[in-house]
């Protein structure tokens, strides 16, 4: 009766958390009053040695916890007489290759990211078009004056324009979340706008629907400085999926985004790969190390 009742009370006992490591609370710390802005891009932290007085830490376990902050481009660490730990400003372009990796691991299709785009953009016209920014309508206006000069002698310049008008209302429109989930997908877009447009180059009609998005661009960019807002809106998810359905078509079946920078080539599946045969009598690592 007593065994039973031991092992019910030992069964209804919540399971322990794993306790963070001590580089890890460090770690923690330090993010946090990055965070915070405790410590801003530029400061250089403490020496080690007050470092690890401060936090009652081992020289060993401090240089864990910054590596942990360096993998997070947080902070750079330099060698040196002069050198330590600084703060860096965050860089949205490592956050948005690492989602681009992502994504593609998990076998994202350019179709999903189209949905995304067309869920993200139209409310950031909208609300550019309530702003009503002069500096953002210049700098919207400076894109479409370059694409429509370089559209049909510089068709990869072209594309890079394209994505970045796209760009440039995520990050006027006065919403920062808007503005970031934008960014995490931009290099997707503009390397898929890139490739598309190297595919279709030879094809008939391609300069006719270049000069007819640029003319879409420069309606939407109307419609925002006459304050009109929900026609904005409206205009850009109409146009954002009408490129789609062009974009698309320019593929024969459902294709997985490449986040690449070149093609690697053809792996080998790892299952087809063999072992080289040690040499008899010679141990391995975990064998000597058992």
């Amino acid at each position: 009766m007593t065994s039973t009742a031991t092992t019910r009370r030992t069964a209804a006992k919540p399971a322990s958390r794993k306790r963070p490591k001590a580089a890890e609370i460090v770690a923690a710390e330090l993010r946090r009053q990055i965070v915070t802005g405790r410590l801003k891009p530029g400061d250089k932290l403490h020496p080690e040695n007050v470092l690890q007085t401060e936090f009652a830490i081992s020289r060993p376990t401090l240089r864990e916890a910054l590596r942990l902050l360096e993998s997070e481009s947080l902070i750079t660490i330099s060698r040196g007489q002069h050198g330590g730990a600084r703060v860096i400003s965050i860089d949205l372009t490592a956050a948005a290759r690492q989602v681009g990796v992502y994504l593609q691991i998990e076998g994202t299709t350019l179709q999903d990211v189209w949905v995304a785009r067309t869920i993200i953009e139209p409310p950031a016209v909208g609300l550019l078009a309530a702003l009503r920014s002069p500096a953002a309508f210049a700098d919207l206006d400076a894109n479409i004056a370059e694409a429509r000069e370089v559209a049909q002698r510089d068709p990869i310049r072209y594309a890079e324009l394209s994505a970045e008008f796209s760009m440039l209302i995520a990050r006027h429109c006065g919403n920062k979340t808007i503005h970031l989930f934008a960014a995490l997908i931009h290099d997707i877009i503009r390397r898929q706008h890139e490739h598309v447009t190297a595919r279709t180059l030879a094809k008939a009609g391609v300069d006719k629907l270049r000069l007819g998005s640029i003319r879409s661009r420069e309606k939407a960019l109307e419609l925002m400085r006459s304050g009109a807002r929900a026609a904005a809106e409206a205009f850009w998810r109409a146009h954002l999926e009408h490129m789609r359905d062009l974009v698309m078509s320019a593929y024969e079946a459902p294709m997985t985004i490449d986040v690449l920078n070149e093609p690697i080539g053809k792996l080998r599946p790892v299952r087809n790969v063999r072992r080289q045969a040690r040499p008899a009598g010679k141990a391995t690592d975990a064998q000597r190390n058992s």
